[in-house]
């Protein structure tokens, strides 16, 4: 399960509040099967027939075309930040026009196909976000070859798995992720060539040739294209397959989901709808996108192939988080992609500066913070004073023309929407989705904000519930009703590549597609994610805990940067094991005047004082944002690692439950026997 946030801004037009308007509603003609809710759909779709496409655009290609009509040829579409020098130093943003990057990826498709890639087979992207991936991308479309995405996060078991089972023989890749491949290829009999997009040594070329692989620059690929062009046999079609996501999987070995071009446009002529309505942001060429989601990420990369159909441009940030306030002030973006826990830091960071300036500034910030928070519930997000006089400086600092920020792969919190909406004067909207739908499937109104629900159905999907007894969740619940939550539509991926097993089980006998996640629906036809359906577990007492519900509550906490939430069903409490903020809880104990200055991470996280002070903390916030007592940990363990240096996180910042589980198995038990 993933849900994502976006934030329609502006000084110029004041979101409303819109209480009463309905969002979703029942298929009407529908009847509901015993155990399941009425199929639900978007309020647009009164006819009870789905939006499939945009009339014209057939394909992904078709999209580009589509948007290169709106913006103009020689109008700017991707831009990125070269160094210039071999010290690190960056230039300004640096633009490609869509008819030169129109021509780029047509030369380095016949590339591709003159390196003996043909259409249907598959072509590897190991590489950040850059100008070169989305070239890629655009050329497997062209020739109709199917990009598969690895993610450079991956277990080598997991990575091993998708290039062998793709069968990819070409893959693009960075010099450092070539010199690892190379390394492995006795793993790896397919991988007959690597065009790397930076620059490289000639041992690089010559470990290659001992391998019997390929090694060459990306732009050689696109030379050898341009000196004779090779036009596709036909160009793609909706029906063809555009791309194979393998899941970041939290358990086991990921699954390919198999995304048609048809699946994609569906969500594309979905937001365009909604866009027409007044339903989401309002997006037209003048507006820039900073591309900082992973495009391996479906989030990511199904919000640049919207920014495309619109018209809208898009620059790669430098593949640093320290250098991104920077790049945000230099790009001056209006559409920012992030995830939670950047605008989590960020957050926090700004707060926490806020209180240690104390006194007037301090006061005068809070005075003007909780202004606006008031306002919030009239669905007023400017100030006609405030965003001038105390906001203004933040909003510069990521470039000061922000209208849309979009948060992806994991919930987010009531009083970081609050945050973004005052600091920003912005709307928020929220949404869900997962890899089966290339991104989002549901989406609340622009001018919703009411906290906690992730939307109605886009215009293209269906959504239903079906009750689970066993975990006592029940479509017959009052006030509403309960289960898992099941979606259909022209935007579901149509199986998993080669795992019948997987797909059968992935998908009811009616085509449903069933998602794992336990959700509600209101009284407006909005869901709201209550949590994974496997991840749900009962403590000796017969209480059902939420583990993520929990967790996401106390990662919302300042001192928290990580949580990962345990209960033994023998036994009647949860424990935890916690990541501290590195910057934060030295902070919050320097305050308290708990320790001194000089005192490290690793020297507090085995502080037995610091534990008690933090789990009672935690107890404290958890109370006050409406754990019950058994949902609240009753031992905790301050662990001083990040959990992705561990290997504890997919690519996509998802726990790997059952992974953590064994990694800390000794700290578990340790930390039931304190209890005992």
């Amino acid at each position: 399960m993933a849900t994502f946030t976006g934030n329609a801004s502006s000084e110029s037009s004041r979101a409303t509040a819109s209480t009463n308007k309905q969002c979703g509603m029942e298929l009407p003609g529908s009847t509901a099967i015993p155990g399941e809710t009425k199929p639900y759909v978007n309020h647009i779709n009164g006819t009870g027939r789905l939006i499939t496409h945009t009339k014209g655009v057939n394909s992904l290609y078709d999209n580009y075309l589509r948007g290169r009509s709106i913006a103009g040829r020689n109008s700017p579409v991707f831009g990125n930040r070269p160094t210039i020098d071999g010290m690190g130093n960056v230039a300004g943003y640096r633009w490609v026009s869509w008819d030169l990057f129109h021509e780029r990826f047509v030369n380095f498709s016949s590339g591709l196909r003159r390196l003996g890639v043909q259409a249907g087979e598959a072509i590897g992207l190991f590489l950040e976000n850059s100008i070169e991936w989305v070239l890629v991308e655009f050329a497997a479309y062209y020739q109709r070859i199917v990009s598969v995405p690895l993610y450079e996060t991956m277990a080598w078991d997991a990575l091993m798995h998708v290039i062998n089972e793709s069968e990819m023989t070409v893959i693009v890749c960075s010099s450092g992720n070539a010199r690892m491949l190379l390394d492995n290829k006795h793993s790896l009999p397919n991988v007959q060539a690597l065009i790397v997009v930076d620059i490289f040594t000639s041992d690089l070329v010559q470990l290659g040739e001992s391998k019997n692989v390929a090694v060459r620059l990306f732009r050689q690929v696109e030379e050898l294209g341009a000196k004779q062009v090779v036009e596709p046999e036909m160009l793609p079609g909706p029906d063809d397959v555009a791309t194979v996501v393998y899941t970041s999987g939290t358990m086991g070995l990921p699954k390919g989901v198999v995304l048609t071009h048809a699946n994609m446009l569906a969500t594309i002529a979905a937001v365009s709808a909604m866009r027409d309505e007044g339903d989401v942001y309002c997006f037209t060429p003048s507006d820039c996108s900073l591309g900082f989601l992973p495009l391996t990420h479906c989030l990511g990369r199904m919000v640049l192939h919207l920014m495309v159909s619109f018209g809208v441009k898009t620059a790669f940030p430098r593949n640093n988080p320290l250098m991104l306030i920077d790049d945000l002030r230099e790009l001056q973006p209006t559409v920012f992609v992030g995830v939670p826990r950047i605008f989590n830091r960020i957050q926090d960071r700004v707060l926490s500066t806020v209180k240690t300036k104390g006194g007037l500034p301090s006061a005068l910030f809070q005075y003007a913070y909780n202004t606006k928070r008031s306002n919030l519930s009239r669905g007023q997000v400017s100030h006609w004073l405030w965003d001038r006089v105390i906001f203004k400086p933040l909003r510069d600092k990521f470039g000061g023309k922000l209208s849309l920020i979009v948060s992806g792969s994991a919930p987010i919190s009531l009083e970081t929407l609050e945050f973004l909406r005052c600091c920003f004067s912005c709307s928020v909207i929220e949404g869900y989705g997962l890899s089966e739908t290339m991104g989002p499937t549901s989406v609340t109104l622009i001018d919703d904000i009411e906290p906690g629900n992730v939307g109605a159905p886009l215009p293209c999907a269906m959504m239903k519930l079906r009750s689970v007894p066993d975990l006592g969740y029940n479509v017959g619940d009052l006030p509403w009703p309960r289960g898992e939550i099941l979606i259909k539509g022209g935007n579901v991926a149509r199986e998993y590549f080669r795992n019948a097993e997987k797909t059968q089980g992935a998908f009811n006998a009616d085509g449903w597609l069933c998602t794992g996640d336990i959700g509600m629906v209101d009284q407006r036809g909005r869901f709201h994610i209550i949590d994974r359906k496997n991840n749900l577990f009962k403590l000796a007492q017969g209480e059902f805990i939420a583990p993520e519900k929990v967790e996401n509550i106390c990662m919302d906490h300042f001192i928290v940067n990580q949580a990962f939430i345990y209960g033994d069903p023998l036994k009647s409490a949860l424990v935890a094991v916690i990541v501290p903020d590195e910057t934060l809880l030295p902070m919050f104990l320097r305050n308290k005047g708990i320790i001194s200055s000089s005192t490290g991470l690793e020297d507090l996280c085995s502080n037995g004082d610091v534990r008690r002070i933090v789990m009672e903390e935690l107890g404290s916030w958890g109370k006050a944002h409406g754990l019950r007592g058994f949902e609240i940990p009753k031992a905790v363990y301050l662990y001083p690692v990040p959990f992705e240096q561990i290997d504890l996180l997919t690519p996509t910042f998802k726990l790997r439950r059952r992974e953590a589980k064994e990694y800390f198995r000794d700290i578990i038990s340790q930390l039931y026997f304190e209890l005992n």
